[in-house]
């Protein structure tokens, strides 16, 4: 909601995305790559702080001092002061408050004086027991007065006080019985000042002598004469508060106790099973983790600690949490929690498969971490203005739904992270396991995606995003709740009734303070005494004022304070030393049975992390660890709506792409990361019918929303298939020359950013819209015609245009409000003719170890420039490649031993070395030591390029391929078998290979497979066959186009349809590589070896 109400000021609802060296998010990676590194321990350290957190809420919650800041009940509590003079009131209640000396209630001396002061007030009722006596007064409510005393443990009888060897034994083994009344004989009830060990009572500070009759009933006005009277006829030695015995102050209170109703049940059964369904089905659609129900499972138990931990910490701060029924109080804390839940997941499962989990985790954390604490924030600012418009006992639920919040977010961060780190880490091991015994996982048929409303708002594929679901959800949530205080309110028709905004009167509990205490030291004012009468007391009460009802109306007076002559009334603890006191009481009677639990909790789920870790094939496989994981090749068919071949195919970093066919229909790929496959849309026919065929060029944006079609009358047409809009001139077109950059870009402006097209040919005309607003601009770059340009996303420097010139001039523009501005320029040290270049020039951006490159490549030279300044850093002489270069890659990166600046483990060119060949020329230093090819070369014990050592690998019938960012070249081809069998090294092969060889050759007499292969930087060749029920009826004689989707997977075009040809790497360290077969995920056989070099 936060970027809904920012979107004006920003220009986009978006939410902001921190850059990769942004401090924020550099604290977020680290936390994420800490967790992620000592999961184990992190869990261990989360589950102890749980477990000590949730143990007062579910040992302490019965304790006799929790009053009313105990976990709720099953019903509406409600205990509000009433204004009205008129209301009717059910009951009066009295109270005398008698102290001894300081906490020495229990004297005998005193409970015999107390049991004089009663009987002056009462009379003598000696018959009085504590065993229950319900006669047929308390069974039909006509019962008129009673009353309510500790000395009913004695049977009011000072011949049983003097009996009495053990009056605390007495106390303590009778607080579970009724009286006459039957109201329960509990110590908090009946004494003040109380001091506990355990749950046994060791000393009060005063007797509480509570007296109740029916406002009908003369017998009140009867008890505050006896009352004035009191240090005349029974206490004369005694010290009253007031002086005089006339109590004066009273409030007018409504108590109620109402249940559930039937609709009340539904609406929080539909709630629960709405929440329940979304998380089932989301759940459903991720197929990137082992164990789905594993996740649902640590959700549950994450936000039930939540839950316990915010309760006890309510406890504390003496929250009234009664109010409201407890079955309302874990929605909240759902919708929060699985807000926050999912949206690190779909963090995590936006990054490949195939980068290190730890990684992938702290990348996710460093975008959504931030993300989080904002909308953490957000949340505790509408609980907090919710809290000051919405009745007392909401505002209380607004504390407990804040605090939950703080305590959910601790756990996501820590537990939760540690539980995905495991759930990876088990998926990588089960495939691991597969690999080493040659078991294929087993893969259900793929059914025809069915792509309906509900599917797309699940997948958040919708123009309305669900981001602000949750504070809406709980908005709406809290006022339905603040409503039920309001429902029964007379003229209740207007919104501001309707939705509850206004406290309705004076704060219920708060009012009890209006009671002054008395001028002389007690442990416990009756304000705080009220406080902690518990719901059973209050229900009995309920009961014997009217049976059978809900709510009564109690009028309460102000207690009289009894101060029996003799006492000393110092030595009151003061409020440090009562904490301190507690603490004590706490660590002597909990700390054993607290340290058991948590000591439970911890080797639980340590052992439980062994069993699910562990490695089920026997010791010979135990010397296996997930860092030692290879990578394995898959295939993918995404069946498009073409007829005919495809000859455009355009895909962007993110995983979607857009085709062409022959047939003349447009097909839009957007891969889905959650459950990673990719759902096809074909352009519908009005929009097909206004583009002027042939298309020259297209492009998709990064969401894959918007695409753009350069048609043949040199309009760019652009379209959204999500809002079904179409723009049929977003620009025109500005020369004949060729694109060099033909692209969407999120550009800044003075709003915030906004989506932009550009397009630069090689006649440096550069011409741009806004997808916002419809304004175009364009320029002119340079006067000279492009040799190469590249927008690029730098680090330190934000959107780029880097251009190189004819006249071997490299230029950088940076973006500034809506125009670019030129930012730096030199002149590249390049082979000319006449001072012209006359070969094409690629430009890309390296970013590691906090340092950006631009690297300028031609076909036999690499360049390597500072990003930002230009300046000059090193140059590779590529010409002992022996043949052109078309890509270079960058292997590994590392700091220079000599200089620390940076240096890189291997480098690679790939060219074709023939006709129908592709060859990677890779240079290194040693491939067994640490030594690397440093860069800037700032000490003579550097290592140069010049220096490196140089293996260089062909592929015959490379078929169609590219480079990608993960340091490999990824393609399809026809398969050769006879050709592939010269390749490998008969003198290692073992007889299950030598038997698929075999089958190889056999396959091979009716027709060459296709073949999809990765050969990485260090010279591993892995190929993976299409299954031959894969390949479509059309006759396919060449694989193509191509094109990369991010840093480890291409999409191929064959046929008509697509083939995604992904590298999953299941391991700890993306920089190592396994020598074990891959995994045979396609029921095909999946092969590794070194592809034929030459020297």
């Amino acid at each position: 909601m936060l970027w809904y109400l920012l979107s004006p000021i920003r220009g986009t609802t978006q939410p902001p995305r921190l850059s990769a060296n942004h401090p924020i998010r550099k604290a977020f990676y680290r936390h994420g790559k800490t967790t992620a590194t000592h999961w184990l321990l992190t869990m261990l350290v989360s589950v102890a702080i749980a477990m000590g957190f949730a143990y007062p809420s579910i040992a302490l919650s019965e304790n006799p001092t929790a009053g009313i800041a105990a976990i709720p009940h099953t019903v509406w509590t409600i205990a509000k002061p009433i204004e009205d003079a008129t209301a009717q009131v059910d009951i009066e209640l009295r109270q005398i408050w008698i102290h001894g000396s300081f906490m020495n209630a229990l004297d005998k001396d005193v409970l015999k004086r107390a049991l004089a002061v009663q009987q002056s007030l009462v009379g003598d009722d000696s018959s009085s027991n504590v065993i229950p006596r319900l006669d047929d007064k308390l069974r039909f409510g006509t019962l008129q007065w009673g009353y309510h005393s500790p000395l009913m443990y004695w049977n009011n009888s000072r011949d049983a006080i003097d009996a009495d060897t053990d009056l605390l034994e007495t106390i303590n083994s009778q607080k579970r019985t009724s009286s006459s009344l039957n109201v329960g004989m509990r110590p908090a009830s009946v004494f003040a000042g109380k001091k506990f060990e355990g749950s046994r009572l060791v000393s009060a500070d005063a007797l509480v002598i509570t007296l109740m009759n029916k406002a009908s009933d003369s017998i009140g006005s009867r008890w505050q004469s006896r009352m004035q009277d009191l240090s005349r006829l029974a206490c004369d030695t005694c010290t009253l508060f007031p002086s005089n015995g006339q109590i004066t102050r009273q409030r007018v209170y409504e108590f109620s106790f109402t249940p559930l109703s039937m609709l009340e049940h539904s609406v929080l059964t539909l709630a629960y099973s709405a929440m329940a369904i979304y998380v089932i089905f989301s759940f459903r659609r991720m197929r990137a983790f082992h164990s789905r129900f594993g996740l649902i499972c640590a959700a549950i138990f994450m936000m039930t600690c939540s839950i316990m931990a915010s309760f006890t910490i309510c406890g504390i701060l003496k929250i009234n949490l009664s109010t409201i029924p407890q079955n309302a109080y874990p929605f909240v804390v759902l919708v929060l929690g699985v807000e926050n839940m999912f949206r690190l997941i779909n963090a995590v499962l936006a990054y490949p498969p195939t980068m290190a989990t730890e990684l992938r985790i702290a990348n996710a954390l460093g975008d959504v971490g931030p993300l989080s604490i904002a909308a953490a924030a957000q949340n505790l600012t509408i609980l907090s203005i919710l809290s000051m418009v919405v009745s007392p006992g909401v505002a209380a639920f607004c504390a407990f739904a804040a605090i939950a919040s703080l305590f959910d977010a601790f756990y996501l961060l820590t537990f939760f992270v540690a539980v995905l780190n495991v759930d990876i880490r088990r998926l990588e091991l089960q495939d691991a396991l597969a690999a080493r015994h040659n078991k294929p996982r087993h893969r259900r048929k793929a059914l025809p995606a069915k792509h309906t409303w509900v599917d797309a708002l699940i997948q958040g594929r919708l123009p309305f995003s669900t981001r602000m679901a949750g504070t809406a959800v709980t908005t709406t949530f809290i006022l339905s709740l603040n409503y039920h205080f309001f429902e029964h309110r007379a003229g209740a028709t207007n919104l501001r009734d309707l939705l509850g905004l206004v406290r309705g009167g004076p704060p219920a509990v708060d009012d009890f303070d209006s009671f002054t205490p008395p001028p002389m030291n007690a442990t416990l004012t009756p304000a705080e005494w009220l406080r902690m009468q518990d719901f059973d007391t209050a229900k009995e009460v309920l009961k014997l004022a009217k049976p059978g009802a809900d709510t009564f109306i109690m009028r309460l007076f102000a207690p009289l304070v009894v101060v029996l002559g003799g006492s000393d009334r110092a030595g009151v603890h003061s409020t440090r030393e009562v904490w301190t006191q507690a603490l004590r009481s706490f660590a002597v009677h909990h700390f054993y049975p607290v340290a058991v639990a948590i000591v439970f909790a911890v080797a639980f789920v340590a052992v439980l992390m062994n069993f699910l870790l562990y490695n089920e094939s026997g010791d010979e496989d135990n010397e296996m660890t997930l860092e030692d994981l290879e990578d394995n090749l898959t295939t993918t068919s995404v069946n498009l709506p073409h007829r005919l071949d495809i000859v455009k195919l355009a895909s962007n970093d993110n995983g979607h792409f857009v085709t062409i066919g022959l047939d003349r229909t447009i097909a839009i790929s957007v891969y889905d990361a959650i459950s990673q496959a990719h759902h096809a849309t074909g352009v519908p026919q009005n929009i097909l019918k206004a583009i002027e065929w042939p298309v020259h060029h297209i492009a998709i944006d990064d969401c894959g929303d918007w695409i753009a079609c350069h048609c043949s009358d040199d309009r760019i047409l652009a379209y959204n298939h999500v809002k079904g809009i179409a723009i049929s001139r977003l620009v025109q077109y500005p020369d004949d020359h060729p694109a060099t950059i033909f692209d969407f870009a999120m550009l800044p402006s003075a709003t915030g950013s906004r989506p932009y097209f550009l397009v630069l040919t090689s006649g440096s005309r550069l011409a741009m819209s806004c997808l916002d607003d419809g304004l175009s601009s364009g320029a002119d770059l340079s006067p000279f015609p492009l040799m190469g340009a590249a927008l690029l996303d730098s680090v330190l420097a934000g959107k780029q245009i880097v251009i190189v010139t004819m006249e071997a001039k490299l230029i950088s523009y940076t973006c500034s409000g809506e125009s670019w501005q030129l930012a730096n320029t030199t002149k590249l040290q390049l082979e000319t003719d006449n001072g012209s270049l006359t070969e094409q020039v690629s430009l890309q951006r390296y970013w590691d170890l906090d340092t950006e490159l631009l690297i300028v490549t031609t076909s036999s030279r690499a360049l390597f420039l500072n990003s930002v300044t230009l300046g000059h850093i090193a140059d590779f002489d590529l010409t002992s490649a022996g043949t052109s270069v078309e890509s270079f890659l960058i292997g590994p990166s590392r700091k220079c031993p000599a200089c620390s600046t940076l240096a890189l483990r291997r480098a690679a060119g790939v060219g074709a070395a023939y006709k129908d060949s592709c060859s990677l020329t890779t240079w290194f230093v040693s491939r067994d030591s640490e030594a690397c090819i440093c860069l800037a070369q700032q000490s003579a014990l550097c290592t140069s390029f010049r220096n490196a050592s140089q293996d260089t690998i062909a592929i015959d019938s490379p078929g169609a391929w590219t480079s990608v960012k993960s340091e490999a070249i990824m393609g399809l081809r026809r398969r050769s078998v006879q050709h592939y069998d010269t390749l490998l090294d008969k003198k290692r092969l073992t007889t299950a290979q030598l038997r698929q060889r075999r089958h190889a050759q056999q396959k091979s007499q009716v027709e060459e497979p296709w073949e999809a292969y990765k050969l990485s930087i260090d010279g591993d060749l892995q190929t993976l066959d299409l299954p031959s029920g894969e390949v479509d009826n059309l006759f396919v004689n060449n694989a193509g186009p191509i094109a990369a989707l991010d840093g480890h997977s291409v999409a191929v075009a064959l046929g008509n349809s697509i083939k995604v040809i992904r590298s999953s790497r299941r391991g700890g360290r993306a920089s190592r590589r396994s020598r074990m077969n891959s995994i045979d995920r396609s029921v095909s056989i999946s092969k590794r070896s070194n592809g034929r070099k030459t020297r």
